[in-house]
């Protein structure tokens, strides 16, 4: 099959929507589909690199990383346009986009798309009113997705969402998968992690992993440290990652003394991330932003308990009591928190929970549902042209 997949963020960003589309990208290819993807360069210059199109782009100055780019007539766009895929899968709403429409406007291709990111909780703290803000988002869905038949949500929370949008579409819930972990962190090699990072080794660590932007709500998980610190001076928070909020959070941590209890790492490269998982002894996450969450399935796949704020999408990744809790309140964060830390039996058994359900979430049932879906399409297709 010749598959056109899309998206503003690729290989030369780090965060969710890049990671899920280079693996499906990748395994894909693997499976012996012809596939090609256009992305935005990071520079005025369009590009080929094998089969991924980078077309020239400018900052769009509203949000860090994101770009934009007019070159619909641009040469490569006309390779894609005579390549004719049998299908165009679009896995972000802006500029990636409308290139890839340019390329179905003249091959008739079928289009599906995935609705990764909830635009209305980056803007909500600027909206007065609820309403007027839902009816925008409404309005700005409906014409994004209007090219398509077909949508992706990665959650059931994500398609409830654009029920509430007012999409009438066919909607498939299919999660977006991860490679699991093959390999477990050596003990001479987590001392060694430790030391670098000055972090003591008493299995006290919280980690959280994330892009570091104000959506990610990482300043709550260090507004609750003070308080966590009272229950036990042993407790250290490990922010991996990086992004626009970052100098924030580190004034937010000199502010509260908490310097030698909260450690950031910076950009971590993909391929270490597991390792970063490993170090810690619960996984932490403040966001309700995630449409799916793809850290909350790798801290699952790297053996952690989680405790995170309670969300939709949590729903079939925590079960409650099991490998995790879910919290609504930082009295009943600072509760759960201590009492898996100080509970080495129910820590191990939560771990072994998180393990076996990772499986679920593995790249290999990701790339099978995205595969039969295409199939199905692209079937449907045919026999109406028939």
């Amino acid at each position: 099959m010749k598959i056109l997949l899309s998206s503003d963020s690729y290989k030369h960003q780090i965060n969710g929507i890049a990671n899920a589309t280079i693996l499906l990208t990748n395994e894909l290819r693997k499976r012996g589909h012809e596939v090609r993807v256009i992305s935005l360069s990071d520079t005025h210059r369009s590009y080929r690199d094998g089969d991924d199109y980078y077309l020239a782009s400018v900052s769009s100055l509203v949000y860090p990383d994101l770009r934009i780019s007019l070159h619909i007539n641009d040469s490569l766009i006309r390779e894609l346009i005579e390549w004719k895929p049998d299908i165009v899968h679009i896995q972000t709403e802006f500029s990636a986009r409308l290139l890839a429409l340019a390329v179905v406007r003249e091959t008739g291709a079928p289009v599906v798309m995935t609705y990764n990111t909830d635009y209305e909780q980056f803007v909500a703290p600027y909206f007065f009113s609820k309403k007027l803000l839902n009816r925008m988002s409404s309005s700005f869905f409906r014409k994004m997705y209007r090219d398509t038949g077909n949508l992706i949500a990665p959650s059931e929370k994500a398609k409830e969402n654009l029920r509430k949008y007012g999409l009438k579409q066919r909607i498939a819930v299919i999660p977006n998968g991860i490679v699991l972990p093959q390999t477990r962190i050596t003990p001479q090699k987590k001392n060694q992690l430790f030391k670098k990072l000055g972090i003591p080794n008493n299995g006290k660590l919280l980690v959280n992993v994330s892009r570091i932007s104000q959506e990610k709500n990482i300043d709550e998980l260090i507004g609750y440290m003070p308080g966590l610190l009272k229950l036990d001076p042993d407790i250290h928070l490990l922010v991996v990652g990086d992004g626009p909020h970052l100098r924030k959070l580190q004034k937010q941590v000199s502010r509260l003394r908490l310097k030698n209890h909260v450690t950031f790492t910076g950009a971590v490269p993909r391929s270490k991330v597991d390792t970063y998982y490993q170090l810690g002894s619960i996984f932490v996450c403040a966001s309700t932003f995630e449409t799916q969450g793809l850290t909350y399935v790798e801290a699952l796949s790297n053996g952690l308990p989680l405790i995170c704020r309670r969300d939709k999408c949590l729903e079939g990744v925590i079960e409650e009591g099991k490998n995790g809790f879910s919290y609504t309140t930082g009295e009943e964060y600072r509760r759960e928190v201590i009492g898996v830390l100080h509970n080495k039996k129910l820590r191990r058994e939560m771990a072994q929970a998180s393990l076996q359900k990772s499986p679920a979430f593995s790249k290999q049932t990701f790339v099978d549902s995205i595969e039969a879906l295409y199939s199905e399409i692209t079937h449907h297709q045919m026999s109406q042209q028939e």
